[in-house]
Order: C-alpha cells, then structure tokens, then sequence
C-alpha cells in the first residue's frame, strides 16, 4: 500500500501506537512511504536507541527500519520527502 508519509510530532500514548502501527507495516514492506519522527528537544532519543538496540541484537535489521527516519528541524523533511515526488 502506497503512503504518502506519517510526519508525527511529539505526542501521547495514541501518537506512539500510531508510529507503531506505521513500523510494523513498514518493517513487513507493506507500506512504503516514511516514518518521519519530528525528534524535537530529543523526545524520540529513547525510541531511537530502542530501534537500535532491537538491531543490534537480531530482533530487527537496518533494513527493515529503513523507512524510519528522525528529524531536528522541519526543514529536513524537504529532503526525506524528495524522493516521493
């Protein structure tokens, strides 16, 4: 399924299933469009680690996290998004 992309600012419990949802699927290549965590003030560091640490240890690869991708500035997704056009 084509998603154009999920852009998610910091958030509660309902925003995390969301961005969950949206790994999963993914992760199992059934969506393709990204993952974009709006990481301000560092609020998804402990997410990041978490998908790292899971890589590190077998449980998830590089490749199925490649749709994920963290964000300081607004601006960055002008680039992330680029390839959508």
């Amino acid at each position: 399924m084509s998603l154009g992309a999920l852009i998610a600012m910091s958030g509660g419990t309902g925003t995390l299933e969301e961005v969950s949802e949206v790994i999963s699927l993914i992760g199992l290549e059934l969506l393709d469009g990204p993952c974009i965590l709006f990481n301000l003030n560092g609020f998804y560091d402990d997410l990041r680690a978490l998908l790292n640490q899971m890589s590190d240890m077998g449980s998830s690869s590089p490749c199925r996290q490649r749709g994920i991708h963290f964000m300081h500035l607004l601006e960055e997704a002008t680039d992330i998004l680029a390839p959508l056009r």
